[in-house]
């Protein structure tokens, strides 16, 4: 199962070169599943702006831009299917608190992340049945 990376790292003054060479290669290592799920935000956008107005879908887009952030970043989920309601939920909601300086609701949250796990299923045939019930 995957887990959320949460709380302060101490790195001893002579290993802060090897830290930094492995988050190097955590970040290449981790690359192709950013991209792909970059790919399926840009899908996503396209799906929205049929319906919605530009202002909306970029409002939700720009959501799922920073719990892609997220993901790759704070969680070491390898594959959409490992997300769990946790990590959608309190996390990220959790972490979009800390690190975002603006006016969007936890609900703007759930509404844009229900969303695009609605479009991962019914569009992609990608199921996450944990997470979309985690939204409801």
């Amino acid at each position: 199962m995957a887990k959320v990376y949460t709380g302060k790292v101490m790195i001893p003054g002579d290993k802060v070169n090897e830290y930094f060479q492995i988050l190097k290669e955590t970040e290449e290592k981790r690359e192709p599943f950013r991209k792909y799920l970059i790919g399926l935000n840009k899908e996503f956008e396209e799906y929205l702006s049929i319906k919605l107005s530009e202002r909306t879908v970029r409002k939700h887009t720009s959501i799922v831009d920073l719990f892609i952030d997220f993901i790759c970043r704070q969680t070491d989920a390898e594959c959409i299917e490992e997300i769990t309601k946790g990590m959608v939920n309190t996390h990220f909601k959790k972490w979009w608190k800390r690190k975002v300086w603006d006016s969007t609701t936890p609900d703007e949250l759930r509404v844009a992340l229900k969303k695009f796990f609605q479009f991962l299923a019914s569009q992609k045939n990608i199921v996450n049945e944990k997470t979309l019930k985690g939204l409801q």
